[in-house]
C-alpha cells in the first residue's frame, strides 16, 4: 500500500473535521456553539428551539397551569403565545372568564382547550358573551371538589365556538 500524498492527507483531515463538525451540530446541547470553517454555528437543538419560539410554539403547543382562578380570570389566548391548554383551578364560588388577545387573522382558525378543576367544589363560571354554545347555552359544570370539565374554544370570524369535551374527570389524573 502506498502512502498518502500531502494533498490526500489534507483532504482526509478536512473530511474528518467536517464529520466532527456535523456530529457536534447534531449532538451537542442547545446552549453550545459549534465552530465551523465559516464561523460559529448553533446546534440543531438550538435551531429547533428558535423555530419553535418564532412560530409561537405552534409546532409544540404549550400548557399553562393556573392554580387559583379567583373571582375573575383573563386568559391570554393569543395564537402567537402558543398556549393551547389552560389547566385552571376554580377556587371561588363565581369566576368571570374573559379572553385577552383573542383576535385571529382573517382566514385562520385558532383553538385552545381549558380544563376547569373544581378546587373547592360548586364553583360557577361566567363565560365571555361572544362564545356560542351548542343549544345556545353553556355547559353545566361538574360541582364536586376534585372533578373537572374539559372545554374547547375555537375562533371562527373572531367569534368563539365553545364545546364541552367532557365532564366529571378525576383531577388526580394528569392532563
Amino acid at each position: 500500500m502506498s502512502e498518502l500524498s500531502d494533498r490526500q492527507r489534507a483532504a482526509v483531515e478536512l473530511f474528518e473535521a467536517a464529520a466532527q463538525t456535523a456530529h457536534d451540530i447534531v449532538n451537542k446541547p442547545a446552549d453550545a456553539i459549534v465552530q465551523t470553517g465559516s464561523g460559529p454555528s448553533p446546534t440543531l437543538l438550538a435551531l429547533a428551539n428558535m423555530i419553535t419560539d418564532l412560530t409561537g410554539g405552534l409546532l409544540l403547543p404549550r400548557q399553562q397551569a393556573i392554580a387559583s382562578a379567583g373571582a375573575a380570570l383573563a386568559l391570554d389566548v393569543a395564537y402567537t403565545a402558543g398556549v393551547s391548554f389552560f389547566d385552571v383551578t376554580l377556587d371561588q364560588p363565581q369566576c368571570v372568564l374573559s379572553f385577552l388577545n383573542a383576535n385571529v387573522p382573517a382566514g385562520y382558525i385558532w383553538s385552545f382547550t381549558v380544563r376547569l378543576r373544581q378546587g373547592t367544589g360548586a364553583n360557577k363560571v361566567t363565560f365571555p358573551a361572544n362564545v356560542h354554545w351548542p343549544s345556545k347555552r353553556p355547559p353545566v359544570l361538574a360541582y364536586e371538589a376534585g372533578a373537572a370539565d374539559v372545554l374547547t374554544f375555537m375562533s371562527v370570524d373572531n367569534h368563539w365556538l365553545g364545546v364541552s369535551d367532557g365532564s366529571w374527570f378525576d383531577v388526580s389524573v394528569p392532563a
